[in-house]
């Protein structure tokens, strides 16, 4: 089940994973998708023009959980594996993290439909055996004034549902993938399936200092091979279930108790700062050996790109001030003064790199500071075009170009969607796990 769909990245994703036998190892059986904050439902009409109508409920996922002939249908379904990501819009990096509300605000508190699921389907005598979610980076060290506490909680609520969970932090772009997008993924197993043991037996080797899930056994390991950040360590605390077990929870001097990967099992946290292994070739995850680029997205549009996306001339002062360094004095609402900074970004961007990570506002016509623009292959500068934002996150060109969408709309929904390959990946490193 595919929960928080958006047009359907997870699904791409895990449609790809083949047994050996060169069958599909998972199915969709039911996927929910829902936007409160508009009365066009763009990323569930894009989801059943691309799989169809019979899967998806476009309600809202609390009052989906109200509603028992819904939750009826699940039973029928019997679906053993949950995935999705939560909206992250209150972690992400789009806003200071003194400003981000975490749990408590509106795209967070989705985080607690995942848990009122998952107490759903252990209600009905059949818990799902599997999850695998997705988040911004930041949720590792939400809310500001308790670095972690946020995750924290996730934590507890998972351990009190009888799940073992592994997290880490992943950018698309050391797999080889052509996009700059830093993310994070969680892998649970419930204590009902073997993964859970063999994760509670790693955990506890990991107390004595041992890194055997984190760097070799675990499923994200397997999937997205990882080593130990030059001068990292190992940490481990306890944090026990209980009502109010995450309010035990104390943050490190220097922030969060989470670094970028981890396992909790047992009452148990290990962690500890990963990153990924330099690889020479890429094949396993994008079918090339050499990583991918924003040109080879770019070259592959030739000159199937709509007047509206070039620059005009008139409109590159704009730009270039956006795109520039500043430092900006500003006083906070507290009275403090301080300088706002940024850095000077590539104007335009690089083509023989990976493109930055792509956000909502992607889509837009005016001058941003954060929109890819290149030099497209006449001289002239551009904003990348809908299909180039669809190849970057792994869809098929044309994916999201349904009747009535706009580009501004579809440069959003890719905003708000993932890189479909690393999905790929952990998917077939969970099915071989469980196998």
């Amino acid at each position: 089940m595919e929960l928080f769909a958006g047009v359907g990245g997870f699904r791409q994703g895990l449609e790809q994973v083949r047994t050996p036998a060169q069958q599909a190892a998972f199915k969709v059986v039911w996927a929910n998708q829902y936007e409160p904050a508009s009365k066009k439902q763009w990323a569930a009409e894009v989801y059943r023009a691309r799989w169809g109508v019979q899967d998806l409920v476009n309600e809202d996922i609390f009052e989906v959980l109200q509603e028992p002939a819904l939750m009826a249908s699940l039973d029928a379904l019997c679906p053993d594996v949950l995935v999705g990501g939560f909206p992250c819009q209150d972690y992400s990096v789009a806003k200071p993290l003194s400003h981000s509300q975490g749990l408590q605000g509106d795209k967070g508190v989705m985080w607690w439909a995942v848990s009122r699921m998952l107490q759903a389907r252990r209600a009905a005598g059949a818990p799902l055996k599997y999850l695998v979610l997705e988040n911004v980076d930041r949720l590792l060290s939400s809310p500001a004034t308790c670095p972690g506490q946020d995750f924290a909680r996730i934590l507890v609520s998972l351990q009190q549902e009888g799940y073992a969970v592994e997290w880490r932090v992943v950018n698309a772009a050391d797999y080889g993938f052509a996009q700059k997008r830093r993310r994070l993924f969680m892998v649970a197993a419930h204590e009902s399936t073997p993964l859970y043991t063999r994760m509670a037996a790693c955990a506890g080797e990991a107390q004595q200092g041992s890194l055997p899930w984190l760097l070799s056994a675990g499923v994200l390991s397997k999937a997205l091979p990882a080593s130990v950040k030059d001068g990292g360590k190992l940490q481990v605390f306890s944090l026990p279930v209980g009502d109010f077990a995450a309010m035990s929870y104390v943050p490190l001097k220097r922030g969060s108790g989470f670094a970028s990967g981890g396992v909790c099992a047992a009452g148990w946290v290990c962690t500890a700062p990963l990153v990924a292994q330099k690889l020479t070739d890429f094949t396993e995850f994008t079918g090339l050996a050499q990583a991918l680029t924003l040109g080879d997205v770019v070259r592959e549009t030739g000159e199937a790109v709509a007047p509206a996306c070039f620059l005009a001339d008139a409109a590159l002062p704009k730009w270039q001030r956006l795109k520039a360094a500043k430092s900006i004095a500003r006083v906070s609402a507290h009275g403090h003064a301080y300088h706002f900074s940024e850095g000077a970004m590539a104007f335009p961007d690089r083509l023989d790199a990976p493109a930055r990570t792509v956000i909502t506002s992607e889509g837009g016509a005016g001058a941003s500071r954060t929109t890819h623009v290149v030099r497209h292959a006449d001289g002239r500068l551009r904003r990348l075009v809908p299909e180039e934002l669809e190849v970057l996150n792994g869809f098929a060109r044309g994916f999201t170009d349904i009747a009535g969408i706009t580009p501004a709309k579809r440069g959003f929904l890719m905003g708000n969607a993932l890189v479909t390959g690393l999905v790929t990946a952990i998917g077939r490193a969970l099915w071989q796990a469980q196998t």
